[in-house]
């Protein structure tokens, strides 16, 4: 008699699951067809899928008073479903390359969706839980995969490497620590020398000069792209070569006389692994 009462909630738990997962994968269907919404990694509709065949025939199962034939055709009918999907999955993979990234503080995630074929790689913006929306096409192909790197918790720069083998930074920010009334400036926010390690950055009304050791780079304002209100990338000869980006402490005091206050990052578009550098500012 316990036994069966124990089956009988687990098929009845199953069977709740199964339709609360249905319910969310029309939730889905709805907000793709009408806001071309769709899941971070789209492998996810299937493993959902999935999920719902197998909890759904475990609580028929269950719950039902089937014959062994009709046990076996529900059976039959869900490994078909599965094999289905599973193939489909696969499928996608093959076709589209999906990078999702968490942030350190778990609150938001970076995503990009490849076209392996062409290349033509797409930035999707959180839109709520697992739900993102195409927000902007990335200018050049994506060849192989990007390295990303957080540099705070709410900046992400993606490097990549384009078709021609250029070398390229794209920027995901998230918020604008602000009222989000106005549009800051990050290159003029930032005016004066900052210093870290062996780098000093300046940041004139002329543009942004990077000096390493011997080495010096600067960077008039046609070469440097904001992205948001948080990050540049200072490029050459249309490649990348760094990004700026805004520290989580860095306050700018645009509407007082204040100079500029906290930290920013200095991190630099190559392969292999390399830490964004935190600059302090020297003189304003």
């Amino acid at each position: 008699m316990q036994m069966n009462k124990r089956k009988q909630v687990m098929g009845w738990c199953c069977f709740a699951l199964s339709v609360i997962l249905f319910l969310f994968q029309g939730l889905y269907l709805i907000l793709h067809l009408r806001w071309r919404v769709e899941y971070a990694d789209n492998r996810l509709f299937y493993l959902m899928t999935i999920f719902i065949v197998v909890c759904a025939t475990v609580a028929l199962i269950v719950l039902m008073d089937l014959k062994k034939n009709g046990k076996s055709l529900l059976l039959v009918i869900a490994i078909v479903i599965i094999l289905l999907h599973g193939v489909l999955s696969f499928r996608h993979s093959r076709a589209v390359r999906e990078l999702v990234s968490l942030s350190p503080d778990w609150k938001t995630y970076f995503v990009l969706k490849q076209d392996r074929l062409s290349g033509k790689t797409d930035y999707y913006r959180p839109y709520y839980g697992p739900f993102v929306q195409a927000k902007v096409t990335l200018p050049f192909s994506m060849k192989g995969d990007a390295k990303i790197k957080w540099i705070e918790d709410d900046i992400v720069a993606a490097t990549y490497h384009a078709e021609d083998g250029s070398i390229h930074q794209f920027i995901g920010t998230f918020g604008d620590r602000g009222q989000g009334s106005s549009y800051t400036n990050v290159a003029l926010s930032i005016q004066g020398t900052w210093k870290g390690e062996d780098f000093i950055l300046t940041s004139t009304t002329e543009g942004l000069t990077v000096k390493h050791g011997d080495e010096v780079e600067r960077f008039s304002w046609e070469n440097i792209v904001q992205f948001g209100t948080l990050a540049v990338v200072l490029t050459e000869n249309d490649e990348a070569r760094w990004t700026v980006a805004l520290g989580g402490d860095f306050i700018s005091h645009e509407n007082d006389p204040a100079p500029p206050s906290g930290s920013i990052y200095l991190y630099e578009a190559i392969d292999g692994s390399t830490e964004p550098v935190p600059l302090t500012l020297s003189s304003p």
